[in-house]
């Protein structure tokens, strides 16, 4: 009988966790289209230095597993878009994209990943793209900045400020 008895109550307790644990689908804001959060690639994540080109501040970028900047990255649903943006007026169009300007949509792109807005008119977004560069005669890590369709190099970041030329 004592068998039975706890045998139950770890069922119960266990029901009782499942039920009251929110799910990881239930964290993503709903009605955007949003897929699933995106995971950055592991050799692009940490905090990062660079100075765009003929700039003396030497700037930074932290990026963590699913953000950029704290920008929260998602992958969309292309689906959703076709039936709820692409194919509506201009004028319902416009409307979710004001209610949509602080989502982001990223996609990995080569060994690194790209960052846009999440309904992209126009542009490519930014690129964030790990490569090899020789600094004072040694290669190091460094993260590839980059912008536009080409995709077109804005600056060479590295882990650390005495790095950065």
């Amino acid at each position: 009988m004592k068998k039975k008895l706890l045998l139950f109550v770890s069922f119960l307790a266990g029901l009782l966790f499942l039920v009251s644990t929110p799910t990881y689908a239930s964290k993503l804001p709903k009605g955007y289209g949003i897929a699933k959060t995106f995971t950055t690639p592991k050799a692009t994540r940490g905090t990062w230095y660079y100075r765009e080109k003929g700039d003396k501040t030497i700037s930074k970028v932290k990026i963590t597993a699913h953000s950029v900047d704290g920008k929260k990255l998602y992958v969309p649903s292309q689906k959703f878009f076709e039936k709820n943006v692409y194919n509506v007026s201009a004028k319902k169009r416009n409307q979710f994209i004001k209610k949509t300007e602080n989502i982001y949509a990223a996609a990995n792109y080569k060994k690194g990943f790209n960052v846009n807005n999440w309904v992209n008119l126009a542009g490519d977004g930014e690129y964030y793209i790990p490569v090899t560069r020789t600094v004072n005669g040694k290669k190091v890590t460094a993260l590839r900045i980059a912008t536009g369709a080409g995709p077109y190099t804005a600056a060479y970041a590295y882990k650390t400020k005495a790095l950065v030329k």
